[in-house]
């Protein structure tokens, strides 16, 4: 999970987070991606590729499978390390991260 966040270019990651993470989208990097289930086609989802949660996986293979909570966890701790040397998006993070609690019913 941290190596695909850690991917994002700082200057990429506040788009990244409220424009596709916050609205169920995923995102790829030069080491993986991460997948929501909005993002398959009917292709994948016939083919069994159908999952609930969000899938992180690095191109070498390896995957997980994490519930929204778990990865709401992971993304929080990520925005807060963002935010200490980008506090001036302060506003528009915690917009996001409010919005992706309240898309997956997450309790904070």
């Amino acid at each position: 999970v941290q190596m695909i966040f850690n991917d994002i270019y700082t200057d990429q990651f506040p788009d990244t987070v409220i424009n596709y993470i916050v609205k169920g989208h995923g995102f790829g990097t030069e080491y993986g991606a991460c997948v929501f289930p909005d993002d398959l086609d009917e292709y994948d989802i016939a083919t069994g590729g159908k999952f609930d949660g969000v899938e992180l996986g690095l191109h070498n293979g390896d995957e997980i499978l994490l519930d929204y909570d778990t990865f709401y966890s992971y993304l929080k701790k990520v925005c807060e390390r963002y935010l200490i040397e980008n506090p001036d998006e302060t506003y528009s993070i915690i917009t996001a991260l409010n919005d992706y609690r309240l898309r997956y019913n997450i309790k904070d």
